[in-house]
């Protein structure tokens, strides 16, 4: 036998061991799986072994290669073999414990695979109760060895020194590294897979099935290095959700009424700074933005509005999860769909009677955003793919993530045939605003255009709020038109041109508008993208338990309110016209400088409440 044949039944043997834990998971816990058919579950299995190959491929990656040295010694290569075999024994240890977790929170380990190692008693109780599993792996790791040894003693062929069979086993090393190579990154794509490549069906249940423990903790750990399981426990949990919902006690207001259910269409626009948009920026006259401001001038607006982070995902991620970004916690589309507790707004709204709908003007894949809305419950997803050539433009390619006006009317071809029978919840992601700056059609060019500089910038805003208008004029004429409300915020701010300060350098504008309800109206209270969650869930009158998300309808607040934001180990809360910075055992700055100490820990506490009971929502503590 040759060594290459030999190390494949090596290989495919570890690949069996995956295989077989997903069939017992199936087994064991089949009635989380039944409502789903036959072909639905049989996709997911064989799905699941792209997902084995990535993470298993990683982690034999040293034995492969060194098996697949010209090395001509017996003990060389048994030594390789066994430590091999050790390393397998391991593997089926933590797919066990896996598997037996699984059964408890009906998901793999992630981030809790951190505190294995920390929580001897807890291993040892666990090794009481499941001490058949204890024993059972232990036999089957005695009967492996038997047959193991059986591959290990097989003999290969020498390898042969001489110009032709050094230049044959180049070319057969060359063919298995492309091979590992494509099985580790498990995708064809620019992109390696991820967690989120799982949920591609949108069902949660299957997207589990499809994968394993060892890769869900694996790439938990990649992504999230510097991961402390303790850093958000500051105070006692039950004391810390009754002071959350205490902040939450302020009365709703009510300004839409309609007779049934309303549409709502949600705009996230790229690197909108209020910095930029008149409407918003104490009129400076900039004049970039004329049609958003003509909106403005009939709809509610947010004055001092922020975004979490200045991170497209950390936006999506709060808007639609209302999950805020988390320095211990994965980004949504990068592990943290394996451990989300709280609510999925548009899974909510599918389960109430609403047609879902996700485009964004970037490519399909763009942010993973393709499958994070399948995983989050978007019935329809469209991307740069799916969009048709309108406009001239000087390089139609040069916009890197894609073109507005195209988005706009993509979207308004999509909702031709809705809001009849039932509602709808649309979401469109902008793109045109981001850098480089692509020069747009001719008569929105209204300064020297260079891709890199404000101006360029200015040249693609103008455009944005031209395309936004003209998608605003269409949309009057739908019958729809006047029960559907409106909501304009950005994902984050420019941050390059602006030369802001904190807090400015986190705010953006927060728009509502409603055709039939055209009250102009401004609150100046702080507010934050981790609120739109429920305020979306408010205007369709779902939003009944309060603490299903750490945010609050903007209509709940007043000027008792607070907006907290991330940076990279820090977190800033701004209420009104103070704010503090806090490292999560320090405070580290204020404004005012003379802020007292009273008000130092009234703040600090409300922000290190936030982030524990935003842990403990996304943990799905209060399901």
């Amino acid at each position: 036998m040759n060594r290459y044949l030999k190390l494949f039944y090596a290989v495919l043997a570890g690949l069996i061991i995956f295989s077989l834990f997903r069939i017992g998971i199936l087994i064991t816990y089949f009635e989380q799986f039944k409502d789903n058919s036959f072909t639905q579950i049989l996709f997911a299995m064989v799905h699941g072994i792209r997902f084995d190959a990535s993470i298993f491929m990683t982690i034999i990656l040293p034995f492969i290669v060194l098996l697949l040295l010209p090395v001509n010694n017996k003990i060389y290569e048994r030594i390789v073999y066994w430590v091999m075999y050790v390393v397998y024994f391991v593997m089926v240890i933590y797919l066990m414990i896996d598997a037996v977790y699984f059964g408890y929170v009906s998901r793999h380990l992630a981030g809790e695979f951190a505190q294995l190692g920390q929580d001897k008693e807890y291993i040892s109780t666990m090794g009481f109760e499941y001490w058949w599993l204890v024993l059972l792996v232990f036999l089957a790791g005695f009967t492996g060895a038997y047959f193991w040894n059986k591959l290990v003693r097989i003999e290969i062929k020498k390898s042969e020194y001489n110009k032709k069979a050094n230049i044959r086993s180049a070319i057969y090393f060359l063919i298995a590294g492309i091979i590992v190579f494509i099985l580790i990154r498990g995708s064809f794509d620019i992109k390696p897979i991820s967690t989120i490549n799982a949920f591609i069906s949108g069902n949660n249940a299957l997207g589990n099935l499809t994968l394993n423990g060892l890769f869900t903790s694996i790439r938990y750990m990649t992504e999230n290095r510097n991961l402390s399981t303790d850093i958000y426990n500051f105070y006692d949990d039950n004391e810390t959700h009754q002071f959350i919902l205490s902040l939450k006690s302020g009365k709703c207001e009510k300004p839409f009424r309609f007779n049934d259910k309303p549409n709502i269409v949600f705009i996230l626009l790229e690197s909108w700074s209020a910095y930029y948009v008149d409407s918003f920026n104490g009129n400076k006259g900039k004049s970039l933005t004329p049609n958003f401001d003509k909106l403005a001038e009939n709809g509610i607006k947010f004055m001092n509005h922020y975004s979490p982070e200045r991170r497209s995902i950390s936006a999506i991620q709060a808007i639609l999860l209302g999950i805020p970004p988390m320095d211990n916690i994965p980004r949504l589309g990068f592990g943290l769909e394996t451990i989300s507790g709280s609510g999925n707004l548009a899974t909510i709204l599918n389960n109430n009677g609403y047609d879902t709908v996700f485009i964004q003007s970037s490519k399909r894949n763009s942010f993973y955003l393709d499958v994070i809305a399948k995983s989050i419950g978007f019935k329809e997803y469209y991307g740069m793919e799916d969009l048709d050539e309108i406009l001239d433009y000087p390089d139609k390619k040069a916009s890197q993530f894609g073109w507005d006006y195209e988005t706009y009317m993509k979207l308004y071809d999509v909702l031709k045939n809705k809001g009849k029978d039932k509602p709808f919840f649309a979401f469109l992601f902008t793109g045109t605003t981001h850098i480089p700056y692509a020069e747009p059609n001719s008569i929105n060019v209204k300064f020297p255009h260079n891709t890199g500089d404000e101006n360029g910038f200015k040249n693609t805003l103008v455009y944005a709020d031209w395309s936004l208008g003209e998608f605003m004029k269409k949309m009057e004429n739908e019958p729809y038109f006047n029960n559907t409300i409106f909501i304009f915020t950005a994902d984050h701010v420019l941050g390059k041109f602006e030369k802001t300060e904190f807090p400015e350098d986190y705010h953006v504008p927060l728009l509502i508008y409603s055709p039939a309800f055209k009250e102009k109206k401004e609150y100046t209270f702080t507010t934050n993208h981790i609120d739109l969650a429920s305020t979306i869930l408010d205007i369709a009158g779902l939003y009944t338990d309060r603490s299903e998300y750490i945010g609050d309808s903007v209509f709940c607040k007043d000027n008792e309110s607070f907006s907290i934001v991330h940076s990279y180990g820090s977190a800033k809360i701004i209420k009104n016209d103070k704010w503090l910075i806090h490292s999560f055992a320090d405070i580290l700055e204020t404004s005012p400088e003379d802020m007292s100490e009273d008000e130092k820990n009234s703040l600090a506490k409300i922000l290190l409440s936030y982030y524990q009971e935003s842990r403990n929502i996304m943990m799905g503590k209060y399901r």
